[in-house]
């Protein structure tokens, strides 16, 4: 169901399914793909596959039909649960030119899905697709999301009845060379928002409009920064400024629907959060990462009493 309410530009989307496509070769990537089971009005949309422990930026795709066109989303996912857009394609829903037919009558099971029909279709270039479909006989149609994914990396539309999911699929581009995805479901219980005037904007590529409408002066002094201590050096100094880029549009776009506490909250959990990816990617050494740490903290211990008061 869609709430809206500030000037009936928010909208607020509630997500009951996560669909996780995973590569079979490396089970930590893959993309997510979350959607209203019982509402097919709700945008589809993705994101990288455990991309908060993994990516900086927490990309997000979605769908948006304005002015009788549907367009392809690009944008970042703030705090797990505010979207906003920063680039878009025009999407047409042309179904991708592939047949998938029934392999045989035999059944199979993959991990905790018990039999499995297998589909094959054969590409003009001499791809062959394998497809392994599971009935799960609930009623859901997860054709939508199947396809969010599938066509948009592998060109397949597998024409799914309701209540079948694509669980493993298998791409043999040649007689040595294959790729292939599995699927884990998941039910969920999330919301998201999207700023409708922000998309439409941008679309209509008057961005530059919509952000003299909601600029403001009440901004964190971090906000303002241009230079930070002498010890700091050149890549240290990047990823600050990505971390006050990141916390500063979060805090532009989102401050009519959030505290001044949750920006607080917000701010502390991205230091901790980067810092854990630089680790784990050896982006810092020892030193860069102390370096960064006292760094944020004195910009947080810097901000004024009168915007967002750390104490």
């Amino acid at each position: 169901m869609t709430v809206s309410f500030y000037n009936a530009q928010i909208m607020k989307y509630h997500y009951d399914k996560e669909m996780t496509f995973l590569s079979e070769a490396d089970s930590l990537s893959g993309v997510s793909v979350r959607f209203n089971s019982k509402d097919k009005s709700v945008p589809v949309y993705s994101i990288d596959f455990d991309s908060d422990k993994r990516f900086i930026r927490n990309t997000i795709n979605f769908y948006y039909a304005y002015r009788k066109n549907m367009y392809r989303m690009d944008g970042v996912l703030y705090n797990k649960k505010y979207a906003a857009a920063n680039g878009f394609t025009t999407f047409r829903a042309e179904s991708p030119i592939r047949s998938f037919k029934k392999a045989s009558d035999t059944l199979y099971d993959y991990k905790s899905f018990k039999n499995l029909e297998k589909r094959i279709a054969i590409d003009k270039d001499g791809t062959k697709i394998d497809l392994f479909i599971a009935s799960l006989n609930d009623g859901i149609d997860y054709s939508e999301p199947a396809l969010f994914y599938l066509s948009e990396n592998f060109g397949i539309s597998p024409g799914l009845g309701k209540g079948e999911v694509v669980v493993y699929a298998n791409y043999i581009f040649n007689k040595n060379n294959s790729s292939a995805n599995f699927v884990i479901l998941k039910d969920i219980n999330e919301d998201i928002y999207f700023n409708k005037e922000q998309i439409e904007y941008l679309i209509d590529d008057k961005y530059k409009d919509f952000y003299k409408k909601i600029e403001t002066d009440e901004m964190p002094m971090y906000c303002s920064v241009t230079s930070f201590a002498n010890n700091v050096d050149e890549r240290t100094t990047e990823e600050l400024n990505d971390l006050l880029g990141n916390v500063c549009e979060y805090f532009t776009l989102w401050r009519k629907s959030e505290t001044n506490d949750s920006f607080k909250k917000y701010y502390d959990s991205e230091v901790k959060r980067r810092i854990e990816i630089y680790r784990r990617n050896g982006t810092f050494n020892e030193k860069q990462l102390k370096i960064y740490l006292e760094e944020t903290n004195k910009l947080k211990s810097q901000n004024s009493t009168e915007n967002i008061d750390y104490k």
